[in-house]
Formats: structure tokens, C-alpha cells, sequence
């Protein structure tokens, strides 16, 4: 059995900036303002920026708690009761709220693809087919078929470090060249587990970060000044230099109490607000037009921040209810 790992308050911090770019990033999409929480320089957006991130993140966290899977059942257990439960609940709300709309269970016909929304995959796949995405992110599928392969690549890494390096690399390369599905290149699964991987490989090299995070916070400057040259690559290494430089501030603010106090508890609900932020800016945005006054659209930011972080907090108490209840029950008839 595998010893409790410190908990890194830097991850936290890490994680709950991400989950605020991101719900800024779609406000300033859906709404058309302010630039500034959209475009980081060109085609690179910072949605592919804090998506990166959370990549990356990720796989960080995942390597520091664990660094080797003995048990797949339970490994797999773990990951699935991280994503479902809150999913399920968000998501079945929403599909009922759909149904009663249109007064039909399958709205968009293809009964078949609702099978996708089960698994978590409806919003990875919704380009290419018409399933039930009503909410959340693809990177919620992209994640999930990540955890699927985190154990294969833990054993590669160790046994094969340098050949699974390599094959990462190159796997990221021949998605930029090939696409034989149709995705946007930065979605693809490789482009996807390069962040992921350079998650993992940061988590045996991240005290260079408390140090040097500055030199990221230069380079980052560097290259938003730079003419874009490939979209993807340039989205991946700003991604990067975001998480080392946030993870060197953060070594630093979060000795703060409050500051960390705040930033445990946006991290502690990120994936809940992944899923709800969405669809909270599409309804918030109906209210208020786009060329309202400055100090209205200020107000509707604020009130979107903290609708998202309410619907956030309730989501995530209702799936710790329905659990412990159903843990309750298994205990009783045991």
C-alpha cells in the first residue's frame, strides 16, 4: 500500500486559477467581451491555454499520489467515482429539463448516441456525432480515456522511460501531421497526453519551479510577442510556462491563509464548476445585451462567478449526500 503523499498546496493553486481562466475564457466567448480573458496571441486562445493546464495538472497529481497502480479495479473505482457521480447528477438534470422542453427522451434523435453521454464521451465526440452534449467540456472525455491509459503508461515510464518519452513525442508530431478523424488537432488524444505526460515528468522536477518561475513568466511575455507560427505547439508551450510559473507563485501566495483558503476552495469544486459554467453563462447572458454600460456587464461577470461557484458547491454537497447514503446502504445490508 502506497504511504499518503503531503498534500502540495501549489496544485491547488494550479487548479483553481485554471478553473477561473477557463470560466472566463467561455464568458468572453459567448458574450464577445472583454478580449483580454480570450486571446492570447493569434489563433492560440487562452481556452487552450488553462486546458493545457488542467492537462498537465492532472497528470501531476495523478503521478505524485500515484507513481505506480497495483490495483487496477480500484485505481479505475477512484477515477470513476471522481467523474460519474457529479456528471450523472448535472447531466440528468439537464437532459430531463430537455425532455420536458421538447417532450420527447430523444430530442435529437439517434436514441443510440445517448449511450455516449453515458460514458462521459458525448462532448469529446459531439463534432463528429449528433449525440446528447448538453454539458460540461470534451475535456471530460479526453480525461477519462487518460485515466484509462494512466497505468500502461506509469509501467512504460518506469520500465521504458526514455522509449516512452520518445513515443509521446512522436505520437504529438504525427498528430499535427495526420488527421484521419476530423478533430481539431489540438483535441486529439495525443495532443491531449503530451500535457499530460509533461504533468507527470514535472512532478519529480518541480521544486525548479519555486525558484526559477519567473524566467516562465518572461518567456510566457516572449512569446505572446512572437508572429504565431504553429497554433497547437504554441498553445502547448504557453500551457507549460502557465503551469510552472503558477506553480512557483504558488509556492509563495498560498502561505497566505486566506489566499489559501480561497484557493483550496475554488480547487476543491473546479470539476464541479466545469460542469455547470457553461450553461450558467449561456442563461446569465440572456439578460444583459452586449452593448450595455461597462459597470453592467462588470455586474453580470460577478454574478456569473458566483452563480457557477453556488451551483458548483450544491452539485458536489448533493453528490457527497447521494454517496454516503449509498455507502450507508451497502454497510446495512452487509
Amino acid at each position: 500500500m502506497e504511504k499518503k503523499k503531503v498534500v502540495l498546496d501549489q496544485f491547488d493553486f494550479i487548479r483553481a486559477i485554471a478553473c477561473l481562466g477557463i470560466v472566463l475564457y467561455h464568458f468572453a466567448v459567448e458574450y464577445g467581451w472583454p478580449d483580454i480573458f480570450n486571446n492570447y496571441v493569434g489563433g492560440v486562445t487562452y481556452g487552450d491555454i488553462y486546458v493545457t493546464v488542467f492537462f498537465f495538472i492532472s497528470g501531476a497529481l495523478l503521478f505524485y499520489n500515484h507513481s505506480e497502480v497495483d490495483d487496477l479495479k480500484l485505481f479505475y473505482k477512484k477515477r470513476a467515482l471522481s467523474i460519474f457521480p457529479a456528471f450523472y447528477i448535472a447531466w440528468g438534470l439537464m437532459y430531463i429539463r430537455d425532455v420536458l422542453r421538447y417532450k420527447s427522451l430523444f430530442y435529437r434523435g439517434n436514441p443510440a448516441s445517448i449511450i455516449l453521454s453515458l460514458i462521459g464521451m458525448d462532448g469529446y465526440l459531439a463534432f463528429k456525432i449528433n449525440d446528447y452534449y448538453i454539458l460540461g467540456e470534451w475535456f471530460i472525455g479526453a480525461i477519462i480515456l487518460l485515466y484509462i491509459l494512466y497505468p500502461l503508461l506509469t509501467w512504460m515510464k518506469r520500465e521504458y522511460k526514455w522509449i516512452t518519452f520518445g513515443l509521446v513525442i512522436l505520437l504529438y508530431i504525427l498528430s499535427l501531421k495526420i488527421n484521419l478523424t476530423g478533430m481539431v488537432s489540438f483535441r486529439m488524444l495525443p495532443s491531449c497526453l503530451i500535457s499530460f505526460y509533461a504533468g507527470m515528468l514535472f512532478v519529480e522536477h518541480r521544486k525548479s519551479a519555486e525558484k526559477y518561475w519567473w524566467i516562465a513568466g518572461i518567456l510566457l511575455v516572449i512569446l505572446k510577442c512572437i508572429e504565431p507560427g504553429n497554433m497547437n505547439i504554441k498553445g502547448h508551450i504557453a500551457g507549460f510556462l502557465m503551469a510552472y510559473m503558477l506553480y512557483g507563485i504558488g509556492t509563495y501566495l498560498m502561505k497566505i491563509n486566506i489566499i489559501n483558503k480561497v484557493m483550496k476552495f475554488i480547487g476543491g469544486i473546479s470539476y464541479e464548476a466545469f460542469l455547470t459554467h457553461h450553461v450558467t453563462i449561456c442563461l446569465f447572458i440572456k439578460f444583459v445585451p452586449a452593448d450595455a454600460t461597462v459597470m453592467m456587464r462588470v455586474i453580470l461577470l460577478i454574478a456569473i462567478l458566483a452563480a457557477t461557484g453556488i451551483s458548483a458547491v450544491v452539485l458536489k454537497q448533493v453528490c457527497k449526500t447521494i454517496m454516503s447514503l449509498g455507502r450507508a446502504r451497502k454497510k446495512n445490508i452487509a
